[in-house]
């Protein structure tokens, strides 16, 4: 499949639903909650699970397919283990990404560029004869406390100030602080977290993190995006915690959907942000330990 075909079928396909009322990112998923994994798709062979755009390609295949897996494989990967594509399926198109530079034939300089290519996976629940080692990671018995445990932990891990009291969330850059009402003051549990997570990804955007271009007031293009991006942030670190997304943000679907309409590439820039946001929260709270010997020795 096309790059552009993609890109316009998919954003098609989140107008549609956004329209409707629900975006794509919303889902009550626990049956696919792997071990070490939660609601993010992943590698049937390799375990590694996929990020940015394609964790949204993913779910919305699952979604539309009925699929109660979110493992996915490539075809060659599928046959290297002796499993069987079964007749018939079809697959879903994924990204693949690369960054590199190139030389400018006029100025001699190696200038930054980026390749975007597409190619199929197919999902657990097309194969068969899938070796029983795939098969055997099980959900896991997490109660909710394990879980709200977990997300306490991860925030407190990532060194954000936190400020509680009041009647509204927010992030605010003049402070660099998070401002959230008490936990009770919320419909549920779940709603409290997925507000901090979208908060959280504002947070990764300041100039001294990832330096993400906020936007100035309600309403404007920049600042439409950067609510997508968190909204979208939210979705993935809640899938990691085992929480199901929510949907906070009804106010700006018009916006949203008019950042859509105007570039059919959009959606998958802001799950890129949103992803780079997640995996760099996520290092802070749960630093690698062989991660941080190899940068401490570069």
């Amino acid at each position: 499949m096309k790059t552009a075909d993609l890109y316009a079928s998919v954003t098609a396909e989140v107008i549609r639903q956004i329209e409707e009322g629900t975006p794509p990112w919303v889902r009550p998923w626990k049956d696919a909650k792997l071990k070490g994994v939660g609601m993010i798709p992943t590698n049937l062979v390799s375990g590694r699970m996929y990020s940015g755009g394609n964790i949204l390609l993913l779910w919305l295949a699952a979604s539309q397919r009925g699929f109660r897996n979110l493992q996915y494989a490539t075809y060659h990967q599928i046959n290297a283990i002796g499993a069987k594509v079964r007749k018939g399926e079809k697959a879903t198109h994924v990204i693949f990404t690369k960054h590199g530079t190139k030389k400018d034939e006029e100025s001699g300089e190696d200038k930054p560029t980026t390749i975007v290519k597409t190619y199929p996976v197919f999902g657990l629940d097309q194969l068969d004869d899938v070796p029983a080692k795939y098969l055997q990671q099980q959900e896991r018995p997490e109660s909710q406390v394990e879980i709200y445990t977990k997300a306490s932990d991860f925030v407190k891990g990532t060194g954000i100030k936190i400020k509680n009291g009041g009647n509204r969330a927010a992030y605010y850059p003049g402070g660099d602080e998070i401002v959230m009402p008490f936990a009770n003051q919320f419909e549920s549990e779940e709603a409290y977290w997925q507000t901090l997570f979208h908060e959280s990804t504002h947070w990764t955007g300041h100039k001294n993190r990832l330096d993400r271009q906020f936007g100035k007031r309600f309403g404007d293009k920049a600042y439409s995006f950067e609510e997508l991006v968190a909204e979208l942030g939210s979705a993935f670190l809640s899938a990691r915690m085992d929480i199901p997304a929510g949907f906070r943000s009804a106010a700006y679907i018009e916006s949203w959907l008019k950042v859509l309409k105007e570039d059919n590439r959009a959606i998958f820039t802001a799950a890129s942000y949103a992803g780079q946001s997640t995996d760099y929260l996520w290092r802070r709270a749960f630093p690698d330990p062989e991660e941080q010997q190899r940068e401490a020795a570069a």
